[in-house]
Order: C-alpha cells, then structure tokens, then sequence
C-alpha cells in the first residue's frame, strides 16, 4: 500500500466522548431510539424492568444489585444504547471476532468453519488474515460464524 492509498472515515457529526453519555442516557437509548423493550432488557442483563425503570428515573443507582450483574447489565446496555450498527465498528470486524472466539475458545479451526459456511478453506483464511474475500462469501461466512455461535451459547444455557 503506497502512502496515497491511506483510507480514512469522515463522519459528519462529531461522535459523543465515553464521559459525556451516562449509563442512564444509554439505557434511555436502548428503550427509545433502539425499541429495546424493559422486558428483553431484563432477560438479557438479569436485572428487573422495575429496577431498570427505577434506574432511569434516578430513584435507585442499582446498589442492591449484584455487582458483577449490575456490571455486566449496564455494559451490555451501554452496546444497546449506542446502537450495535456504528461505523466505528465495521461489520467484518464483528464476524473476525466471533470466529476468532470460535477458534481459540473451542478449537473450531478454519476448514471446519469453511465447511459449515458452504466455503473453501482459502476464503476463511483469507477473511482471518485481514484480505480482502468477495461480498457473497463475506455473507456465507457470516451467516455460518453466527449461527455456529448461536448453537453453540444455545447449548450452554
């Protein structure tokens, strides 16, 4: 790559500072912008609508809570509230991570990967070594990647 093919992303707003959006404007977020319903909230964090609710309203900061939950909840909210689909955050880069946790967390290496995705080995090599892989075989290798995890977090629970 010469130094002329540099790439960089504009944006045209100016994106929020971590320190200038608090825990309860991401949850905010989560319920108004992104139509995430208390209960879902619930199930995904493991921490009550009423308490969620009680939260927002400033009536509780959630000291009753336990704290790894509390933690956890709030930083799933916090993905929540910001929206899953930024550009800061490219779609490729969330597939690499899930398959490079599919590979280093249960030994699913590339060619059975390959295999699950309807793809060559080559392709999902390609993928993980950062080249560049067609749009078609980028969707199948998606849509595997996910489903694998799906399967595999299904039958964990």
């Amino acid at each position: 790559m010469t130094e002329n093919d540099k790439r960089s992303l504009e944006f045209d707003e100016e994106p929020l500072h971590a320190e200038a959006v608090t825990d309860r404007e991401l949850l905010r977020s989560a319920l108004e912008t992104y139509k995430i319903p208390y209960g879902s909230l619930e199930r995904l964090t493991g921490i009550g609508s009423g308490d969620l609710e009680a939260y927002l309203e400033g009536v509780t900061d959630l000291e009753h809570v336990d704290a790894d939950r509390r933690s956890s909840g709030l930083g799933l909210i916090a993905f929540l509230g910001m929206g899953i689909n930024t550009p800061q955050i490219p779609p490729e880069d969330r597939v690499l991570v899930l398959l490079k946790n599919l590979e280093e967390e249960y030994g699913l290496n590339a060619e059975m990967i390959a295999l699950q995705s309807g793809l060559e080995t080559s392709d999902v090599e390609r993928f993980l070594a950062g080249r560049k892989v067609a749009a078609e075989k980028r969707f199948k290798l998606s849509v595997g990647v996910l489903f694998l995890h799906f399967l595999i977090h299904q039958t964990r629970d």
